[in-house]
């Protein structure tokens, strides 16, 4: 299991020894105010060489969770035609956003997890999955509970940083709703919101964002017959993938004849960990009849 002291402990350790992530990270800010992070001085462009410093831990400076954001969604039903001339009705949800994080124009909507903690969230629609800092997975109890978190890296454009691999039940944007969500757990990137929400929440929509309005527009899709789970196929495989792939890249990281105790068996709790998280998706994946090549 990863409890919140060893997930500070490990980052440093897994920084400067660890295959799974390995590597200096230098961070620097573009003139829009997003922070980057880099493995070398090269990745970073000329203009902001002189800026660039090591990645701080900035968890005692984040705010309190939703505190400024505003909240609830306006709903309307909207009619789509069907193949025999019916009409489903989807709904639409209006959620508002904040516009701003100092200078930056972003979208900062209030979103709740697991029905209990409410904090502003950045939506990205360049990010797959969903990012949450620490302060938000320990108001969720995540660390030290048994469905499973395993130590990987975060990556962006300026390089990867450390994190924790877990999923959440359910996240719910006003109205807009989704269950089962693979989430990473890192530091967050700002002090404005806590994380991000990226395409494996809005796929289920198509959205439109109403800059006069400060008004984000979800509407729902029809399901697909052909995802189990309103998820599709390259879904499914990828997930199970990438845990098999953790799970044996900490069970490599195991054998080391350099580590010390210590090390190995922080490396092999990993190992129990990312089979506590296949061992959930498996069971998701069978609620839904998803089919066992796809697994």
């Amino acid at each position: 299991m990863v409890s919140e002291h060893r997930y500070r402990w490990v980052l440093a350790l897994l920084l400067s020894s660890s295959p799974v992530l390995g590597g200096d990270l230098l961070r620097w800010v573009d003139d829009a105010g997003v922070t980057h992070f880099a493995r070398s001085l090269e990745s970073v462009p000329q203009k902001y060489r002189d800026q660039v410093k090591p990645k701080q831990a900035r968890a005692e400076h984040m705010p309190n969770a939703g505190s400024e954001q505003r909240s609830g969604s306006s709903v309307r039903p909207s009619g789509t035609a069907t193949a025999g001339g019916e009409k489903s009705m989807s709904s639409i949800y209006e959620v508002p956003f904040e516009a701003y994080e100092g200078d930056a124009q972003r979208v900062i909507v209030s979103v709740t997890f697991n029905g209990s903690v409410t904090v502003p969230m950045l939506l990205d629609t360049g990010a797959p999955g969903v990012m949450i800092s620490p302060k938000v997975a320990k108001r969720l109890g995540l660390f030290g509970g048994e469905e499973g978190m395993v130590v990987t890296a975060a990556g962006g454009i300026g390089g990867k940083v450390p994190a924790v691999r877990t999923f959440i039940e359910t996240v719910q944007v006003g109205g807009a709703q989704d269950i089962f969500i693979p989430a990473t757990i890192t530091e967050s990137i700002s002090d404005s919101f806590e994380g991000l929400i990226g395409m494996v929440f809005m796929s289920k929509y198509s959205f439109k964002i109403d800059s006069v309005k400060n008004v984000v527009v979800f509407e729902e899709i029809q399901p697909d017959p052909r995802a189990p789970g309103g998820r599709h196929e390259r879904w499914w495989r990828s997930q199970f993938k990438e845990l098999r792939a953790l799970h044996d890249a900490w069970e490599e990281h195991a054998s080391r004849k350099d580590l010390d105790d210590q090390g190995r068996a922080f490396a092999r709790s990993q190992v129990t960990e990312a089979e506590k998280l296949l061992s959930r998706l498996d069971r998701h994946a069978s609620l839904y009849s998803v089919p066992h090549p796809w697994r």
